[in-house]
């Protein structure tokens, strides 16, 4: 009895585990892209607008680079731009760049209650040498905000229009000093769903599901 006892006590022990590692484990689900919200705004709306077919251009800042990681930065190259507004403040933890020229850019999340427009900017990632037009980065370090900016230091345009911007002066060449700026077809921000997001769906796929299932019957 006693042995038959610990038997069941240990199968009920093992299945509790199980069945904790299965929901410690779950693959979770990307949300919707939060740069598609209603309410959310683009220093270039092209940028946001769900059609692959618009390209919108970075604008060059006034600000500089701003602090990296480290204290390191960009003060003396004043880069070119874009910054996603969202309705509300979202954790991230994916941004995918469709763009056409980027080869070396750093992205910030705004932290708020910054001195500047009230924008404190925390370096989140930065590729150098970019050879691919999707551009699919993990946040390693999730963060809760509700601005991205993006900083285009380098393109694949730029050596083209520094020598169609340089000038004679006396025999004496002077190279035009600013890059292009940074072409993107889309930015995609994007989170995890929560349990009850992801509930909420699996409820409209099954209704959606037996109506196109009714639908055919008929």
């Amino acid at each position: 009895m006693f042995y038959r006892i610990t038997t069941y006590f240990s199968l009920f022990c093992c299945s509790i585990i199980l069945i904790g590692c299965s929901v410690l484990f779950a693959p979770q689900e990307w949300s919707d892209n939060y740069a598609l919200m209603d309410g959310a705004r683009s220093t270039s709306p092209q940028m946001i607008d769900g059609n692959l077919e618009t390209v919108g251009e970075t604008i060059f800042s006034s600000t500089g680079g701003g602090a990296r990681a480290g204290g390191i930065g960009y003060a003396n190259f004043k880069g070119s731009e874009v910054i996603v507004t969202l309705p509300e403040k979202r954790r991230v933890h994916r941004i995918v760049l469709k763009a056409d020229n980027l080869k070396h850019f750093i992205i910030y999340a705004d932290r708020g209650g910054g001195i500047i427009d009230g924008a404190d900017w925390q370096f989140v990632k930065e590729m150098q040498s970019v050879k691919t037009k999707t551009i699919d980065l993990r946040i390693t370090i999730p963060y809760l905000t509700d601005r991205i900016r993006i900083l285009v230091l380098k393109t694949t345009e730029d050596a083209q229009l520094v020598r169609e911007t340089s000038v004679n002066l006396g025999g004496l060449r002077i190279l035009g000093s600013r890059g292009a700026p940074g072409k993107i077809r889309e930015i995609e921000i994007y989170g995890f769903k929560t349990a009850e997001q992801a509930e909420a769906d699996d409820v409209v796929e099954t209704r959606e599901k037996e109506l196109d299932e009714l639908l055919e019957f008929e």
